[in-house]
């Protein structure tokens, strides 16, 4: 329990440090000189909390969502960080609907317990020393997915400001066909002010270069804090709580976590879980490159849109004529065709093998017959999009694009990392 403070780090050849514990970052730090008499003492608990609704009852049952709640000290070294018997089942808030709102009601009980033990503790026995003492445990952050988010800060994710980080900086287009909010092409003002694609009208939006700079807020306890205390009650008779929802503000309700006395000093209070991340990148590439009917992201819809927004000619829509009946989706240099297709199945099939419990049997679920591949899970994607996808598609598709599909693939390979080299993947962080 004290191994964040005593114990060993690891450098590279050129004597940098590397990250491999929440305690080697920066939020952490920052934290500590801020209460340097809480974080004086090693035995004192920071923890983790999450959470994500599933069905007990499996999907081919009725309709339950059931949200357990965890809680995962953070002291321990990262051997045993993550392992089942340091995680601990804390709440089960029950079903069978969507909790909304009502998460913070339910996670009262967890919050008045953190409140008591910031400035109260808990008397307890230290083996090592044989020692009683008044143990202090503290929130440090949160893991779950983006509705998730939306629940445990009061952010909502849905609609034309779904970032909550950039917020108001980034505000989504609404596609007219597609019928939902993207934010193609609203990046680019946060580029180096000298970066090429500034200056790139054929890419992106038609004819539009990009001089404007911004710079990605902060968005951590501090100012949420400040945002919500900004906040001024909705009139009665409306459906939102707070006045201005929806055209200065994305905050539906005060969340019970951002009521603790030290919430403003955290920065990085909530996070996304990478593996939800990992699993809908994936789902999404794997589905649009080897054109997956009714899956495919590169649908007749998008193709209307991309016409309207973008000078991309070749993946224009193609209309009748004397030829032909109905109109033609142009094939893109990113999907694979159907003999392309066929291989990279069979090569699923008949040649990717992995060591027992690295990770499932990719190869049963792939149907050489229909061209789909089903059973896939959340740890399937990540397996596939960090080590099989440069692999399956190389060759098939043009270098360019390739260099794309290899550039994420090691973007999240390096996420997962189990040590990461801060000052050579982000040079601007001091650690």
């Amino acid at each position: 329990m004290t191994w964040h403070k005593r114990g060993k780090r690891y450098e590279d050849e050129h004597g940098r440090k590397k990250m491999g514990h929440p305690s080697d970052g920066k939020a952490w730090k920052n934290f500590d000189k801020k209460h340097h008499l809480k974080a004086a003492e090693a035995r004192n608990v920071r923890i983790a909390i999450a959470t994500d609704g599933f069905n007990p009852y499996g999907m081919s049952t009725a309709s339950y969502s059931c949200w357990p709640v965890f809680v995962i000290p953070l002291n321990l070294p990262p051997g045993v960080l993550m392992q089942r018997k340091t995680i601990f089942l804390s709440l089960i808030i029950p079903g069978p609907e969507y909790p909304g709102k009502n998460l913070s009601v339910f996670m009262q009980p967890l919050v008045d317990d953190l409140h008591h033990s910031w400035h109260h503790g808990m008397l307890t026995y230290d083996r090592a020393s044989k020692k009683n003492f008044f143990m202090k445990v503290w929130f440090h952050y949160s893991m779950h997915d983006l509705p998730g988010y939306a629940l445990l800060c009061g952010w909502c994710t849905a609609g034309k400001w779904p970032c909550p980080v950039c917020r108001h900086r980034l505000e989504f287009l609404w596609l007219q066909k597609g019928g939902k909010y993207v934010a193609f092409d609203t990046n680019r003002q946060f580029l180096k002010r000298r970066h090429p694609f500034r200056e790139d009208t054929k890419n992106f939006k038609k004819g539009k270069v990009v001089h404007e700079v911004k710079e990605v807020p902060k968005f951590d306890g501090k100012a949420v804090d400040a945002e919500l205390r900004a906040l001024k009650p909705a009139e009665s008779g409306t459906s939102h709580r707070f006045e201005g929802y929806g055209v200065t503000h994305n905050w539906t309700h005060e969340a019970a976590l951002t009521k603790l006395d030290y919430y403003k000093d955290l920065e990085l209070p909530h996070n996304i879980d990478v593996m939800h991340t990992e699993k809908n990148v994936g789902e999404s590439v794997f589905n649009t490159v080897l054109n997956i009917p009714e899956k495919s992201k590169d649908n007749v819809k998008a193709r209307v849109d991309v016409e309207k927004l973008c000078d991309r000619k070749r993946l224009h829509m193609q209309p009748p004529d004397r030829n032909r009946k109905n109109w033609v989706k142009p094939h893109a240099n990113y999907c694979l065709d159907s003999l392309q297709k066929k291989e990279a199945f069979k090569w699923l099939k008949y040649v990717v093998m992995f060591p027992d419990g690295y990770c499932s049997n990719m190869s049963k679920g792939v149907n050489l017959l229909t061209g789909k591949v089903t059973g896939l899970k959340s740890h399937d994607y990540h397996i596939w999009i960090e080590r099989l996808m440069p692999v399956m598609v190389r060759g098939y598709i043009p270098e360019k694009v390739w260099r794309v599909f290899a550039e994420l693939s090691h973007f999240f390979r390096t996420l997962c990392a189990k040590q990461i080299c801060p000052r050579k993947y982000a040079p601007n962080i001091k650690v």
